[in-house]
Order: C-alpha cells, then sequence, then structure tokens
C-alpha cells in the first residue's frame, strides 16, 4: 500500500513511473526500459534492494539510486553504493519527490 501512495505521488509529480512487486520483477522492466532513478526499499521480502541496485548498476551505470528503509543508512553498511540517496521511513512524500527530483538530476545528497 505504501509503495502505490509513493508511486501515486511521484505520478502526480510528473514522474513517469514503473513498479515491481519484487526485485526479479524489477530486474525485467530494468532489462526492458532504461530509467534514469530506481526508487527502492532495501527490504524486499526476498532478495534485497541492494542486490537489486548493484545489479541495475551494471546494466545500466548512469542510474541514479534512492533507498528507503526503515532501518539507518549505517544498519547497511557499505551494501548501500556510493552515492546512492537513502530515505529513512517513515518519510513524507514531499521528501521522497524532492529527493527523486535531485536523483534525477544526478545530485543525490542524503
Amino acid at each position: 500500500m505504501i509503495g502505490a501512495l509513493a508511486a501515486e505521488a511521484l505520478d502526480e509529480a510528473g514522474f513517469a513511473v514503473l513498479t515491481a512487486a519484487s526485485a526479479e520483477e524489477a530486474e525485467v522492466i530494468l532489462a526492458q526500459e532504461a530509467i534514469d532513478v530506481l526508487f527502492t526499499d532495501i527490504d524486499l521480502g526476498g532478495r534485497d534492494g541492494c542486490d537489486l541496485a548493484q545489479r541495475a548498476l551494471r546494466a545500466q551505470p548512469g542510474l541514479s539510486v534512492v533507498f528507503a528503509s526503515g532501518r539507518s543508512r549505517r544498519c547497511h553498511g557499505d551494501r548501500i553504493p556510493a552515492g546512492a540517496a537513502f530515505l529513512a521511513k517513515p518519510y513524507r512524500l514531499p521528501h521522497l519527490i524532492q529527493e527523486l527530483h535531485r536523483a534525477a538530476q544526478g545530485r543525490s545528497f542524503s
């Protein structure tokens, strides 16, 4: 449900949004579509968002990545790629939109 709300807010903010229910489904999309920003939760239930991001960056090296997690960035250590943005949950939708705009422009700061 949170993912659907985030996707709706991003769509309303002018982003073209592609959604996936799992890391595996996201990889299929990434193999077929060139995207600017990957927004993913770290804890996906199967393979995690860090693994997804590493694979996505190998396929699309210019990709910006924004992670979300209920745990602090430090908890994930060096698994988060350098330059990736991080949103601690719970996050506010305006903050998400701002971070995605930054990432789309290649300026992730979190």
